[in-house]
């Protein structure tokens, strides 16, 4: 996906077809009209998607889109536990899970890497 951002950028707009043109312009209104509903109906602003998490629901893979939900729902039953200690040390830790991912994902990709060269040598 990125590298054909890349492409579009140097090769243009006009090298899309034309339901892309299309999608990104749909794209555009919503991500404009969400937030403006929010402030035009301060009522129905709770019920509204947020314009930011659609857009990146489009891009990141199902199942960081799912620990995201995951790790909101275990905020908010934490926040209703305990609201002081969830407002202090939420964010160190979710900083620390997603590192730690982080770190996993690249020690597995090496893992990999060598068995792959230690099985091709044979």
């Amino acid at each position: 996906m990125w590298k054909a951002a890349a492409d579009l950028l140097i090769q243009g707009v006009h090298m899309l077809p034309i339901i892309a043109v299309w999608a990104i312009v749909i794209g555009a209104v919503a991500g404009v009209a969400l937030p403006l509903a929010g402030q035009l109906f301060p009522k129905a602003q709770p019920y509204l998607p947020s314009a930011m998490g659609l857009g990146l629901s489009w891009i990141v893979p199902f199942e960081n889109s799912l620990s995201y939900a995951i790790g909101a729902v275990i905020l908010a039953a934490w926040t209703r536990l305990a609201q002081r200690n969830a407002a202090s040390c939420s964010i160190p830790i979710a900083s620390g899970l997603i590192a730690g991912e982080s770190l996993i994902a690249a020690l597995i990709a090496i893992a990999c890497t060598i068995a792959g060269l230690l099985l091709a040598r044979r």
